[in-house]
Formats: structure tokens, sequence, C-alpha cells
């Protein structure tokens, strides 16, 4: 776990979270577009380069209590719902996905972008 990565991730969930519904957090790791994870409105989608079902790929990342399987596609994206939870859990999952997931080192660059959708 990255605490340098921790320490961007959450202030952009906290704010996204403090936002409208509509307000995105997108983090790109390395600023390679394929490594990415968005954030809004208690939805987690992520890049998924793989064919196998992402349950599995994420049962061995920290927990976040009621997360669901909502949609995926093949080597495309996932999609996960989540109840309202701790912004730090959800950047400790986020930081996990990133490295366990999409092969990023742990000191991987990470750039943020929040928007409204």
């Amino acid at each position: 776990m990255g605490a340098d990565q921790i320490a961007i991730i959450r202030p952009a969930i906290v704010e996204a979270v403090a936002g409208t519904p509509d307000t995105c957090a997108t983090l790109v790791a390395d600023g390679i577009a394929a490594r990415w994870v968005q954030f809004m409105d208690n939805t987690i989608n992520v890049a998924y380069p793989y064919e196998t079902d992402p349950q599995e790929r994420v049962k061995d990342l920290p927990p976040i209590a009621g997360m669901k399987l909502q949609e995926w596609a093949e080597r495309t994206f996932a999609t996960f719902e989540i109840p309202p939870s701790d912004a730090g859990a959800i950047a400790r999952w986020i930081d996990d996905y990133f490295v366990s997931a999409l092969g990023c080192p742990v000191d991987y660059g990470i750039d943020v972008t929040l928007e409204q959708m």
C-alpha cells in the first residue's frame, strides 16, 4: 500500500463525496490512459483488462463491506457499487487495485481529475 498515493486519492474521494451526486473523481496511474479508476456517487468504476470474473480478481483487496459487482465487460471495465464508506477505506482499495490488478509499481504516480458529469 502506498502512503503517498493514498494521500492523493483520499482527498479526491472526499471532494467527490462532498460535491453533487454527479461529481466524478478520475484517477489515472503514471499517465497511462489504460490504468484508471473512477469514483462517483458510491460507485467505483475500474479499468479491467481481464477476461475472468472481476470478483475473483478483487477478493484479496482490502474489503469494503457491502461492495457488489454491478456490471463488467471483458478487457474493458468493471463497476462496483458500495454503500457510503470511509474515504480512507475507499482510497486503500483503489491504491491496492492499481498495484494488484493493474500492475502498477508500488511507487506509481497518479493524476486526479474532478468533474461534474
